[in-house]
């Protein structure tokens, strides 16, 4: 089964200056399944720049610097994830915990529903939790179901199935293994999805969080999981 993706990108930066345009090819990954081997991986940045003469070099420069350091950011990113593609078969089976944002693009919603749906062939339990359909625990839900194999996922939800939105109740009714903290009903949100995290993390070996550097509560469960001495993989969308 061979997956691969196509990235393309604009920055706000850029549109402020219709002559300066940056294009961004990534088929980011291309590997089988079968194996869960990677095969030869291709990245091709083409970045194109035409100056007009009313714009001064040093402008040109920084905006060019800045595109830089967002391509090599996102690079780490995507090889991150390549790793962990790489090891999951070597280290299965394991019970896993991907955590993340509420809210995320939908290139990297196919990425966590590819990781996941990786994990569960192998035999990796799945651990996430509840929250937006537009979210990281929804893309996990979504790739885990794909696999087909509803004993090897898990979803612990901060408080009632009642408390989540309604499009989220619908994908959670696919879901074989639900739990629910109705104890945390009178809680607010973040608290009781502090107290749902560490209540994850207890079941797990392995984190896997995506994030962005603001994700206080995501980041929270990072470090918890560090403590507790755990292998944790944080991954930065920003």
């Amino acid at each position: 089964m061979i997956f691969s993706f196509q990235y393309l990108i604009s920055y706000p930066q850029l549109k402020k200056n219709p002559n300066l345009i940056k294009k961004k090819s990534f088929n980011c990954c291309s590997f089988n399944l079968n194996s869960i081997e990677n095969s030869k991986i291709k990245k091709n940045f083409v970045l194109f720049e035409s100056k007009a003469e009313s714009y001064d070099d040093q402008e040109a420069t920084t905006i060019s610097t800045l595109i830089n350091n967002k391509e090599e950011e996102r690079d780490r990113m995507f090889d991150t994830i390549l790793q962990e593609l790489s090891a999951i078969q070597q280290n299965a089976p394991r019970k896993v915990a991907i955590l993340g944002t509420r809210h995320f693009s939908f290139l990297h919603q196919q990425i966590v529903e590819l990781l996941t749906y990786a994990n569960v062939l192998v035999g990796n339990h799945i651990f996430t939790s509840g929250g937006a359909v537009s979210g990281t625990n929804a893309a996990v839900i979504r790739g885990a179901l794909r696999a087909e194999k509803p004993d090897l996922l898990t979803v612990v939800l901060p408080q009632s199935l009642k408390k989540q939105p309604p499009d989220v109740r619908d994908l959670l009714e696919k879901v074989q293994n639900v739990i629910e903290m109705s104890e945390n009903d009178d809680l607010p949100l973040d608290v009781a999805s502090r107290l749902c995290n560490s209540d994850i993390l207890s079941r797990c070996e392995h984190l896997i969080s995506f994030a962005f550097h603001d994700s206080i509560v995501v980041l929270e469960a990072a470090r918890e999981a560090k403590s507790l001495n755990k292998l944790v993989t944080l991954l930065y969308l920003d």
